[in-house]
């Protein structure tokens, strides 16, 4: 079986701009690819998006995968999860990255759901083991007291997503 390899970012499009939380994660996504030393890839879909690439790549990206259709000009989990299902299981990502938005949040539990993998919400702050290939994933536990640092292992066709706050 093929190893997953490269980092996913998720792109939100909103009224045909591209939302800053994207942005922010394509600059950690740049930091976890180059340690990594795989690809990194923003994931955008919607209506009208394809002229949004170049600014995806301009941010940091290595390359865009971009499914652009009027059943997409507004966000339904239905339709956006099939997508993105359909080009992970193709292009097998290591590590997928969700902003911590309403829409990333809901995009994030479909997919892990339907594709059976883990899911880590609300994450500040990430770090990765690059001898493990294991993304090291912080996030406030018990009411904020404390953090807590969460692996989600990565086996066979399974990926690491991630839901990032701003």
């Amino acid at each position: 079986m093929e190893e997953n390899q490269g980092v996913w970012v998720f792109i939100e499009v909103n009224e045909g701009s591209i939302e800053g939380v994207s942005l922010e994660l394509l600059g950690e996504g740049r930091k976890l690819a180059d340690k990594l030393e795989v690809p990194l890839s923003g994931v955008m879909l919607g209506e009208g998006v394809m002229p949004l690439a170049n600014e995806v790549i301009y941010a940091g990206a290595d390359q865009v995968y971009v499914v652009d259709h009027a059943v997409l000009k507004n966000y339904r989990t239905e339709s956006y999860m099939k997508c993105v299902c359909t080009l992970a299981e193709k292009y097998k990502p290591e590590i997928f990255l969700y902003g911590a938005t309403p829409n990333g949040k809901d995009l994030a539990s479909a997919v892990a759901t339907d594709l059976s993998t883990g899911l880590t919400a609300d994450t500040t702050m990430l770090d990765v083991d690059v001898e493990k290939r294991l993304l090291e994933a912080s996030r406030p536990a018990f009411g904020g007291n404390i953090m807590a640092t969460i692996l989600c292992k990565n086996t066979g066709r399974k990926w690491q997503q991630y839901g990032l706050r701003s």
